[in-house]
């Protein structure tokens, strides 16, 4: 019992120093503008449908995920939790913040359970449409001859296995997390602002998760990486979460936030390549990362995205 005791403690301390950094980078954050990122997903998404055509099955499948979740959701909890809000909140902003927190709930449930079952290829192959849409052939097709080259049997399967798998569910501690700031979202305005603040300075990282990947990365690369976009890696991840949070459609944002993010990805390449144009700029140990880059801590897992735990508990 103590050892749980323990736990929760230390799982709320982490959670005061989250939301303490992600404060101290909000004007950061902002002035970043990659929260404009998603918002080019969608404007992209219309202006080239073979980006999502290519996987409509799934696309077809998340919406009567969503739909079904959503209402659901709706008939066991909305009027309850409609009531409670606008107990607090009057009887106009009660029942729209019933809303918000239905799209939160249900985004978790099919976050945890769809992505696992069938979203995680089929986002990995709307990332690289997209690149290759943004002319990183190059990038595409050597990252994956890295990662399957001169491999064979059972290793370079399970090496492919995680190459469909770049867009991870949540991880137990992130479950517990998102969970406990989720009511937050309770308060008007200002509580729904913390939740994604919070959450999106831990998520943000996540949907360059293929990226790093392409290019090879080790965990210190993708640290030191991660490290120097913080404040842009947690403008993006709010505005991904706010996306995603619109009742029904909800996942299908998830197919535009990751196009948003390869096409982020697509920018920072042709960036490192116009300083850099040699053959040298598409290795993982040099392009978008230059040797002058702060050495980060090392995280708790191999291949593990930065995360504030990770960056206090090795400071």
């Amino acid at each position: 019992m103590s050892e749980v005791k323990a736990k929760s403690e230390d799982i709320i301390q982490q959670l005061k120093d989250e939301a303490s950094l992600a404060a101290s980078q909000s004007a950061d954050a902002l002035s970043s503008f990659a929260w404009l990122w998603p918002l080019k997903g969608i404007l992209f998404s219309i202006t080239h449908p073979h980006v999502l055509l290519s996987v409509r099955s799934t696309i077809l499948t998340s919406l009567f995920s969503s739909a079904l979740t959503f209402v659901v959701l709706a008939f066991l909890t909305y009027v309850p939790q409609a009531a409670f809000l606008s107990i607090f909140t009057g009887p106009i902003f009660g029942p729209l913040l019933a809303l918000l927190l239905l799209g939160a709930e249900s985004i978790f449930l099919l976050t945890f359970f769809a992505r696992a079952l069938f979203l995680e290829p089929a986002l990995t192959q709307v990332f690289d449409t997209t690149l290759l849409a943004k002319g990183q052939t190059v990038l595409v097709k050597d990252g994956k001859t890295k990662f399957g080259g001169g491999i064979g049997g059972g290793k370079r399967d399970a090496i492919e296995s995680t190459l469909v798998r770049p867009f991870q569910a949540l991880s137990r501690d992130g479950i517990v997390k998102y969970l406990i700031t989720l009511p937050l979202n309770l308060v008007p305005v200002i509580g729904t602002v913390a939740f994604l603040f919070v959450n999106g300075q831990r998520g943000g990282p996540g949907w360059h998760t293929r990226y790093f990947q392409l290019k090879g990365w080790d965990k210190q690369q993708r640290l030191r990486f991660v490290e120097k976009r913080k404040p842009e890696y947690t403008a993006f991840g709010m505005a991904t979460m706010l996306f995603t949070f619109v009742p029904l459609v909800g996942l299908i944002f998830t197919f535009t936030n990751t196009v948003g993010a390869a096409l982020w990805a697509a920018d920072i390449e042709a960036r490192a390549n116009i300083i850099d144009p040699s053959p040298s700029s598409s290795n993982p140990k040099a392009g978008a990362m230059s040797n002058s880059d702060p050495q980060p801590p090392v995280g708790k897992g191999t291949g593990d995205i930065a995360t504030a735990e990770d960056v206090k508990k090795n400071a």
